[in-house]
């Protein structure tokens, strides 16, 4: 019972994640980071914005990742540009999450859930004001009441066959947008958990979930980015081999990575490769 509560509650923190593969328009500002050269910034509402520029915390460090949404907002039309004070108090809330003991959701009953829920709810109207919440976390919060009704059915029903019955009856009342968020909220749980599955178990789960054809989509980007990593590991290699060689000056060290960038990877990987070059090397001062 307390899995269903524990995937639903983290699950619409990383919703917003399904729009990231979208491709990425050519008048897009370069204000991405490097695994995100592949992707779209989602606009699909100023929370998914938003949770598209955190989404790089660990390969950048916070003031980064402000300057690229500051550069990013700038860059549009005045109608479209989102407010930069909430884009920070949207940080500020993020940070305070922290505080929210839940490492031990597995232990709690469905009145310590609800009161956990409460905090978060409470927590929001600490940073937001009641609109603004509403226009972040409306869907988010909706989710988790979702989750709990979900649980308070298991516990209820006689058997698993009737908490099926009235858990659907209850999906059947939602607005088409909610039960659309609600599949793409457990979807997108699912597939998460296929990623330490070997090929043949994840290619079957992917099957079962997406369909055949869906399927074969994912299989074939997963490939293209493994072996996107592959090569960039041995051209990394390559390249300290050329860096360490003492018999170039730093002229022609640079000359020679150049080249063997160039015809490894292609026109519209380059920008990608450049930018993890940096991120390795700065590994590397560290």
């Amino acid at each position: 019972m307390k899995k269903t509560a524990l995937a639903l509650l983290c699950v619409v923190g990383a919703a917003g994640a399904v729009y990231y593969s979208r491709i990425p328009t050519s008048d897009e500002p370069v204000t991405k980071l490097a695994s995100q050269q592949d992707t779209s910034v989602d606009t699909e509402s100023s929370r998914d914005t938003f949770e598209y520029f955190l989404s790089g915390l660990g390969e950048a460090d916070l003031s980064t990742l402000k300057n690229n949404f500051n550069s990013y907002n700038k860059e549009q039309a005045n109608a479209y540009q989102l407010d930069e004070e909430l884009f920070q108090r949207f940080i500020d809330y993020k940070a305070a999450l922290t505080n929210i003991d839940s490492t031990d959701i597995d232990k709690l009953n469905i009145e310590q859930i609800r009161q956990l829920m409460d905090q978060l709810i409470n927590l929001q109207l600490q940073f937001f004001s009641p609109q603004e919440q509403q226009q972040l976390f409306a869907e988010e919060n909706q989710l988790r009441e979702l989750a709990l009704k979900q649980l308070d059915i298991q516990q209820q029903a006689q058997n698993s066959e009737d908490a099926t019955v009235l858990w659907q009856q209850e999906i059947d009342l939602l607005s088409p947008d909610l039960q659309q968020s609600y599949q793409n909220a457990s979807l997108l749980s699912q597939l998460q958990h296929t990623k330490t599955m070997d090929d043949q178990e994840r290619y079957l789960a992917h099957q079962e979930l997406v369909g055949t054809e869906a399927a074969n989509r994912l299989e074939t980007l997963a490939l293209e980015r493994d072996q996107f990593k592959q090569t960039m590991e041995k051209y990394l290699e390559q390249r300290k081999k050329i860096q360490t060689n003492n018999q170039l000056n730093i002229e022609e060290q640079q000359s020679e990575i150049n080249t063997l960038r160039n015809s490894i990877f292609s026109v519209n990987q380059i920008r990608r490769v450049q930018a993890l070059e940096r991120i390795a090397d700065e590994r590397l001062k560290s």
